[in-house]
């Protein structure tokens, strides 16, 4: 969050946006004893550099900060809302359950390399 704040080359501090994504490299969320210690956060930075070029235009992370811009190229993805702290066990039970509703709805064909995220 520091680079958003101003911790970047250009000293400008950008407004948080959502969603705010989380994931943990190597976790399986079907096995908990899996967690990895490799935890990468992804912010969505401000519309402004959502052109094809936003990443060259956006002020760069600091040497040493651990931030590195990258481009999504978007695509459709299913969400499930819900609050408070997640912890293993429900990320593995809300995982679960956006499956479910998935396999349920004729209008999506879940991905085998789908990758879980929490925002």
């Amino acid at each position: 969050a520091g680079y958003l704040f101003g911790k970047n080359s250009e000293e400008t501090a950008m407004k948080m946006t959502t969603p705010v994504l989380t994931s943990n490299a190597g976790m399986d969320v079907d096995d908990a004893s899996s967690i990895g210690d490799t935890k990468e956060m992804s912010f969505v930075l401000p519309s402004s550099y959502w052109a094809e070029d936003g990443t060259a235009r956006a002020p760069q992370p600091l040497d040493g900060s651990g931030v590195r811009l990258q481009r999504d190229e978007g695509g459709t993805r299913a969400t499930l809302m819900f609050g408070g702290f997640a912890n293993k066990a429900e990320v593995k039970e809300r995982k679960a359950q956006l499956l479910a509703l998935l396999e349920g709805d004729t209008d999506y064909v879940i991905s085998d390399e789908a990758k879980i995220t929490l925002s």
